[in-house]
């Protein structure tokens, strides 16, 4: 299996996977010819895929022109860490501390992504650097427990204010419950809510815009009273786990299935601009109970 292509936005790629990090220590790359899926298990969040375009240049699998591989998150952010200001950045997937010539095969040989990265010295001469990140190659039993969760029809869905709003006042909220309560309904009205013997505290947006994600079925709104409030409660930790991406993020939209789960779709970069345009991030937060039980 062969796998070589250049990163097209090196400080979106960075922040895409620096984002990544807090949500799970080992991602799965799923590589295909036009793009990278990133697919992370959270402590019984769910599934959180990432896609973003790359442009690449060879890649060859007896599996479908598809390649699976476990990849450490920090190790991943820290080798790119290296690449704030590059001219060029090319990752590929080799083997390495084998027997064969530069080490690069053999017996002992372990599948690395090697990332190359180009920058330009004081003197303008340039230098490239390589970092290589150890890799697993995923058997077809491991790649075929990788399903999305089923979810019924979202109830509601809505554009968010700014995730770093709205990570403020979640974290607000969790030092009053370890559960959030999200609601929305086709008013464009947003809230988010906790409760305790103490103190019962909810803000609340209005004014929201209600697209469709991409691929998704669209709610329908005329069997719905537009008024009525669609709500599910979630672990305030996954909640905050997912506004992490507030940093990359440029427009979220959250499907709510009332009493089953909450998913968000992250877009990264400029949807019209093919040169800053990184993908999405699909988060799947499911409901837990009000004590905080799933």
């Amino acid at each position: 299996m062969r796998f070589r292509a250049d990163i097209a936005n090196t400080a979106t790629f960075t922040g895409l996977i620096s984002s990544l990090t807090p949500l799970s220590k080992v991602a799965t790359l799923k590589l295909k010819s036009d793009v990278v899926h990133l697919i992370c298990f959270s402590d019984g969040q769910g599934i959180q895929a990432s896609i973003f375009n790359i442009d690449t240049f060879r890649l060859e699998s007896n599996s479908n022109n598809e390649i699976y591989l476990e990849v450490s998150t920090e190790a991943l952010g820290r080798a790119l860490k290296s690449a704030a200001g590059a001219t060029e950045v090319t990752i590929k997937l080799a083997k390495k501390g084998g027997t064969g010539p530069q080490g690069t095969g053999g017996k002992n040989a372990r599948p690395v992504l090697s990332l190359g990265i180009t920058s330009a010295s004081k003197q303008g001469r340039s230098v490239t650097i390589t970092h290589d990140v150890g890799v697993k190659v995923k058997k077809q039993s491991e790649v075929d427990a990788l399903k999305e969760p089923l979810c019924p029809a979202p109830d509601v869905n809505i554009l968010l204010p700014p995730l770093g709003l709205l990570r403020t006042v979640s974290e607000r909220l969790k030092t009053i419950s370890p559960v959030i309560t999200i609601s929305a309904n086709w008013r464009g009205e947003f809230r988010l809510r906790a409760e305790s013997d103490e103190a019962n505290v909810e803000t609340e947006w209005r004014g929201l815009k209600h697209p469709s994600p991409q691929d998704e079925p669209t709610p329908s709104q005329q069997a719905a009273d537009p008024d009525a409030f669609h709500s599910v409660s979630v672990d305030a930790k996954g909640l905050l786990k997912f506004l992490a991406s507030y940093s990359i993020a440029t427009t979220t939209i959250a499907c709510i299935c009332e009493g089953h789960c909450a998913i968000f779709y992250v877009y990264i970069g400029d949807s019209k601009d093919p040169t800053t345009q990184g993908g999405v991030l699909t988060f799947f937060v499911p409901a837990v109970n009000a004590d905080g039980d799933d």
